[in-house]
């Protein structure tokens, strides 16, 4: 793509875990339980979401960080209304792969700087994705134009790769508040075309350029999911 075509695309682009409320302590007990297992998001129908309770959300995450000095995370999967704790459970190099807190479930997703890169053991699973523009422009928080590629297995196990051009805006500094974090963050949103239509992210930059906040569209069975360091 020629630098004029990307100046065109921007003017383009410009223009399972479930946690239910309750009052009876035995049934409250079971919610927590099953809230920290990742459960297999195809069991809920699209559009299906929940409303969590926070009270029972920012207990499990009091809970998570008195158990470990690890990095821990809150995953939200919007077409499900599901919400999980995720602890760190492999790194190689860059990339980290997050499951559920206080269990040895292996459904999970892998990161890179922060960002979604891959997920495992959720449906329509996203196999790898290319982010290094996506990267440089958020942690940076510059305004620009950068591709990035999501790549899943299709109805014959073969890789099929969607390519998306993304308009990167920073706007101005926001309080970010989340278990252990407390501190300013840039929120960059980034609006992407792709052959099979458009998506929305966004994500919040610390001062010293990390993320610390994503929500990130990974593709047509999945959604969006918004992760959020808690430390």
């Amino acid at each position: 793509m020629t630098r004029i075509s990307k100046h065109l695309l921007a003017a383009g682009l410009i223009a399972a875990l479930g946690l239910t409320a309750c009052t009876n302590t035995r049934q409250e007990s079971s919610i927590l339980t099953v809230g920290k297992s990742l459960i297999d998001s195809r069991r809920a129908q699209p559009g299906a979401g929940r409303q969590v309770d926070d009270s029972i959300v920012q207990r499990e995450i009091g809970r998570a960080l008195q158990s470990t000095d690890g990095p821990l995370a809150l995953m939200q999967i919007e077409g499900t209304g599901s919400v999980a704790v995720l602890r760190v459970i492999e790194t190689n190099g860059p990339h980290s792969t997050w499951a559920a807190w206080g269990t040895s479930e292996r459904r999970s997703v892998s990161t890179r700087g922060g960002v979604i890169t891959s997920t495992r053991g959720l449906g329509t699973d996203l196999m790898s994705s290319s982010i290094n523009g996506l990267l440089t422009m958020v942690s940076r928080r510059q305004d620009g134009i950068e591709s990035q590629v999501l790549r899943h297995l299709d109805g014959e196990n073969q890789i099929e790769e969607t390519l998306a051009y993304c308009a990167f805006t920073p706007g101005p500094r926001q309080d970010y508040a989340a278990g252990a974090l407390r501190l300013q963050a840039t929120r960059v949103d980034v609006y992407c075309k792709s052959d099979n239509g458009t998506f929305s992210n966004y994500y919040l930059v610390s001062q010293n350029g990390r993320i610390v906040k994503s929500r990130t569209w990974l593709g047509e069975g999945l959604g969006y999911f918004t992760l959020s360091h808690l430390r």
